[in-house]
């Protein structure tokens, strides 16, 4: 069970008020399938998992974001553990900067195509993602706070463009260099990026 002490962070509380972590009024991101609050609360550890994280969502393989509350901080760290590993990664300083680090590197992705004859099957086209960052921006109006919610309007205007990497080349919205130039203006902090011990062996 969840210890005593934990406080669900108040995000994650008026994301629920909205409607956000239900199935008709989903909020939308790719590899982060939302736990309601009440499953949340009734969390069951797995033997040596640590009592330090909380998991709130999970990937298609489950891997699973977890809030961080080994600290006193008001808000808690959020992090990612990949099933396979008993490290996880410090992912955002918040819910606030995970979502919206989410979403910067989503767009980054090779999730999308200009040209439909080179296009697979999980792919999007430049329609279909505009209207995935127009649910966003008025989804997570009043969650993030207006600096973000005005980025993330501001994505609308960019256009598909092709991008490559010493992996390859693909279609997005941003570069490389353009997401990690926003993660770093925006939601660096001392702990991103590094490891923690979620499991114990």
């Amino acid at each position: 069970m969840i210890d005593n002490s934990f406080r669900m962070p108040l995000i994650y509380k008026k994301m629920s008020k909205k409607g956000l972590l239900d199935q008709n009024t989903l909020l939308w991101l790719d590899e982060m399938e939302w736990i309601p609050i009440d499953k949340i609360l009734d969390y069951d550890y797995e033997e040596g998992e640590s009592r330090f994280i909380v998991p709130f969502a999970h990937t298609a393989r489950y891997d699973k974001w977890v809030w961080i509350i080994n600290d006193k901080n008001e808000e808690y760290k959020v992090g990612l553990c990949e099933t396979i590993e008993d490290k996880g990664i410090y992912y955002a300083k918040n819910m606030e900067d995970a979502i919206l680090r989410h979403i910067i590197e989503y767009l980054a992705s090779a999730d999308f195509y200009k040209n439909n004859l080179n296009a697979t099957s999980y792919q999007k086209n430049e329609t279909e993602l505009k209207k995935i960052i127009y649910e966003w921006k008025n989804q997570l109006r009043g969650i993030l706070c207006d600096e973000y919610v005005e980025m993330i309007e501001s994505f609308e205007k960019l256009e598909l463009k092709n991008c490559s990497h010493n992996q390859g080349d693909w279609d997005a919205l941003l570069s490389y260099e353009e997401r990690d130039e926003l993660i770093n203006k925006y939601l660096s902090f001392d702990l991103l990026d590094k490891e923690f011990v979620h499991y114990e062996q």
